[in-house]
């Protein structure tokens, strides 16, 4: 896990002290060359936000155990509670604590620095990434402090604000996010994730705010506001609302490639050998029935096991003993995850072209796009083909070495495309939002989170429950709250619980409505 430790914390923590220092040297001690400590430095604060942003998302703890684990891409086969449902008080603890205290307050700061010096730029990168944020902290809790938190000058016991309350905000901040971001005004500088490009920006910007849009969808009362929405941003008022249109535009921080800027899991797998590809993912990948011709990204996803054959995953939720004896040896008779996603330069995906695509599929399929320039189908099949061209170098190097007889000369990622296409990716118009939402679940690989809060909301791919979970047989919808806050906040959180419910895991958020798919 990854703290307050690359150059640009450093150079942050010298500016303090420097700027606590006394200010009455002579002039001839005076240093040109030093930073000066009475500057503001959004530029710095920018980079540290978003390493510090990314490496939460993707800790090995958070998005890999909670976040994989619970939707059934990864499973564990050693150390096993998170798998089986069972998070540690201090685990909990530590998520609630480094996403606040981590990006939080840097990006807060951001914010008051731009508002202050009316730079637009920097305050609409800060408001997009603030909304990421607690886009991500409401899913995972429900109720959580928004509107009170984060200020220097705020209460220690912030108000615990409604998942409704924080979501039509959240909302409000990208549509004011997008209408100050211009590229005509003044760069930044510090930005790691577009190296600057402002019109990159706003499409993530807007392709998150229809992220959200789609997951409050279900909440009857918001129905035509989500179909308004909808249709303003991709129809009537397409060119105000930019969006990703190609893999280019994908939010993913490519880490440096080193400690501490090399991606989490890189730094976790040195030295652990904790996870297995879930036997869930690997079956609807690598079916019985199509052995021949699977979907190709499983050649990405995951490496066959060192006991030798194909791909065989591990059933979520084992005990520890259980999970060393599957098959005889679970370490070596099942497959790790694929080495592209743990190598120290791996990406850290925020959000990609590919759900951007299966998101607008469902709208157009469920009603939310007057006037749709294109089908579900359609939209459909660029999500799948944005997925594969992600993976399209090491499809075609790899797929050769386990499918010799099935590649002819110059096969070209459209070949292997255009063969899932026709086969387990065909469009399934009798079942059409159950074929959206299980390509969209294997598309979001790596991003735990994400794919898990979207299985929340429509129920797809039928999971089934840890084989020796201790939730009462559920996969579970929310996270609890941390331990500390009982203790720090305790008046304020039992307001939350009186109007949430149970804080255990079972208790739905505002958005997840039962059936509601």
């Amino acid at each position: 896990m990854k703290s307050l430790t690359n150059y640009s914390k450093f150079i942050l923590i010298l500016l303090v002290v420097i700027s606590s220092c006394t200010k009455d040297f002579d002039e001839i001690n005076s240093n040109k060359n030093e930073l000066d400590g009475e500057k503001e430095h959004p530029d710095l604060l920018l980079t540290s936000a978003i390493e510090d942003l990314s490496d939460q998302i993707h800790d090995v703890w958070l998005g890999h155990e909670i976040g994989s684990c619970w939707v059934q891409h990864m499973a564990k086969v050693q150390y096993t509670d998170e798998d089986r449902y069972i998070p540690r008080n201090d685990l909990v603890n530590f998520i609630w604590s480094n996403l606040y205290a981590g990006p939080g307050i840097e990006l807060q700061r951001i914010i008051d620095i731009s508002e202050k010096n009316g730079n637009d730029n920097y305050l609409g990168v800060a408001l997009t990434l603030k909304c990421y944020l607690f886009s991500v902290l409401t899913d995972l809790y429900g109720d959580v402090p928004y509107f009170e938190a984060l200020k220097i000058d705020s209460t220690l016991t912030p108000r615990y604000d409604s998942q409704e309350l924080i979501y039509v905000d959240l909302l409000e901040k990208l549509d004011q996010a997008n209408s100050i971001l211009d590229p005509q005004n003044s760069g930044i500088e510090g930005d790691i994730l577009y190296n600057g490009n402002i019109l990159s920006w706003k499409k993530f910007a807007n392709s998150l705010r229809l992220r959200l849009l789609l997951r409050m969808s279900a909440r009857t009362e918001y129905s035509s506001i989500v179909t308004s929405e909808f249709t303003n941003m991709v129809v009537t008022n397409s060119a105000a609302y930019p969006l990703f249109n190609s893999n280019a535009d994908n939010a993913a921080l490519k880490y440096l490639g080193s400690f501490p800027n090399n991606n989490p899991l890189n730094e976790t797998y040195k030295t652990r050998d904790d996870h297995r590809v879930s036997r869930t993912l690997i079956d609807q990948m690598y079916k019985s029935t199509s052995h021949d011709h699977p979907d190709w990204r499983i050649v990405v996803y995951a490496r066959t096991p060192d006991a030798g054959g194909f791909w065989v995953g591990l059933p979520n939720g084992l005990t520890s003993a259980r999970a060393a004896a599957y098959l005889g040896n679970g370490l070596r008779r099942t497959s790790t995850i694929g080495e592209m996603f743990i190598q120290p330069d791996s990406k850290g995906m925020l959000m990609s072209f590919s759900e951007l695509n299966f998101i607008l599929a469902e709208a157009v399929q469920r009603g939310f796009i007057v006037g749709s320039p294109n089908t579900p189908q359609d939209y459909y099949e660029q999500g799948v083909a944005a997925s594969y061209l992600q993976f399209a170098n090491e499809i075609v190097s790899y797929v050769p070495e386990y499918y010799p007889a099935f590649v002819s000369v110059n096969m070209r990622i459209d070949d292997y495309l255009t063969d899932f296409l026709t086969r387990d990716g065909a469009w399934d118009a009798a079942n059409p939002l159950q074929k959206i939402a299980t390509q969209k679940w294997i598309a979001m690989f790596d991003q735990g989170l994400q794919s898990w809060f979207e299985w929340r909301r429509t129920g797809y791919p039928v999971l089934t429950p840890a084989a020796d979970g201790l939730n009462n047989g559920k996969i579970p919808v929310r996270l609890r709250y941390p331990s500390d806050e009982y203790s720090r906040n305790a008046d304020e959180l039992q307001e939350a619980l009186n109007r949430q419910g149970a804080d255990d895991l079972n208790t739905r958020v505002w958005w997840d409505v039962a059936n509601n798919y």
